[in-house]
Order: C-alpha cells, then structure tokens, then sequence
C-alpha cells in the first residue's frame, strides 16, 4: 500500500540557490549523507551529481511512488551513489549508528507532526557521526509564497534551535537561500 504524504510530488529546490545550498549541506566527496523525505529526489539526484563516485546519499520518504521514481532516475542517470529507502521519519530509521557524515532535511519538517519531531531528532544525532552536520531547509514565516499559508506552521530558524538543542545540536549558521527559504545548519557536538 501506498502512502501519499501531505506534499508528495512537490518540491522547494526551484525556490533556493542550489550551489549555495549544497555548499553549506556538502562536508566532502567521499562522505555519506542522509536527505531525510527525499520525496521523488529533486535534492538527491542534484547532490549526488556534484559528489559522484565515492559518496554515497541515502534518501528515504514514506512515500513508496517517491521513492521508486528516484530509483528509476538514479538507474538512468547511471547514479551508483544513491540508496533510496521507503522510510517513516516518525519511527526509528533503519540505519547504523554513526555513519552519516551530514544530513538534510529540504521543506519537509513543517508537514511532520509536532509529536515526531522530538523523535527524528535523536534519530539524527544518533545516526551522525561527531561533528556531523544536519542542514534543514524551510519557508520563511512569510503569509504568501510555497509552503504553509499561515505563518505560524512555518518553521523559523529560532523554532528550530528550539527542536534541535536538547538533542546536542549546535546551530552553525543561517543562510539566505533565495525569496522563500532559508538553511540552518547544525553541528552534532
């Protein structure tokens, strides 16, 4: 059975400056890396052609049609570099402790429940290895624009230091990415 999250088929990447994204979400080109609801895989397929060989991207997503579109346009892009994987962020994620180097969460954790979001946060800090980085990528708390139409569902970068700082995440930087988002990037202490 298929389950089709709220904003399945969207996506936020033509809304942001992609090489300034990737240059604050990329810690090297023989790194692993984690996009947390990949979605069809916008984010993946265009980070995992910049690092190429010798990465590797895993991309998990509820969404199963998702995640079989990405498997068929990393195949055809002859992508070796991408493991997508059908995943619920709000349960335990099926991957080894420390062995994400950087992870990125892209216009997605405005749509998870406020009672997962404790949860996938200390499955990130357990799946980064010290001095990881966890790059998240929201609307600005704007009334107009993609994304939530009211403000208050938004997620602003003081909201997420909120979320991220009793899981030991330090926030590292905050950049503009364009009219309607933003990146905020964590360090795992």
């Amino acid at each position: 059975m298929d389950v089709k999250p709220k904003a399945a088929g969207k996506s936020s990447i033509n809304h942001i400056d992609q090489d300034l994204a990737f240059e604050n979400i990329m810690v090297g080109s023989r790194a692993t890396y984690l996009d947390l609801g990949c979605g069809a895989g916008n984010y993946t397929l265009a980070l995992a052609r910049r690092l190429g060989a010798g990465s590797l991207v895993y991309a998990l997503d509820l969404w199963e049609d998702g995640i079989a579109a990405l498997a068929e346009s990393a195949r055809e892009e002859g992508l070796g570099n991408v493991e997508p994987k059908v995943a619920d962020l709000s349960q335990p994620l099926h991957l080894p402790t420390g062995s994400v180097d950087a992870a990125f969460m892209a216009t997605v954790l405005h749509d998870l429940p406020e009672s997962a979001r404790p949860g996938l946060m200390e499955e990130l800090c357990r799946v980064l290895v010290p001095g990881g980085i966890f790059a998240l990528i929201e609307f600005k708390k704007f009334a107009q624009g993609p994304g939530p139409s009211s403000p208050d569902k938004r997620i602003g970068p003081e909201d997420a230091d909120r979320l991220t700082a009793p899981h030991g995440f330090v926030r590292d930087t905050v950049v503009d990415l364009g009219e309607f988002t933003y990146l905020a990037r964590y360090i795992k202490k």
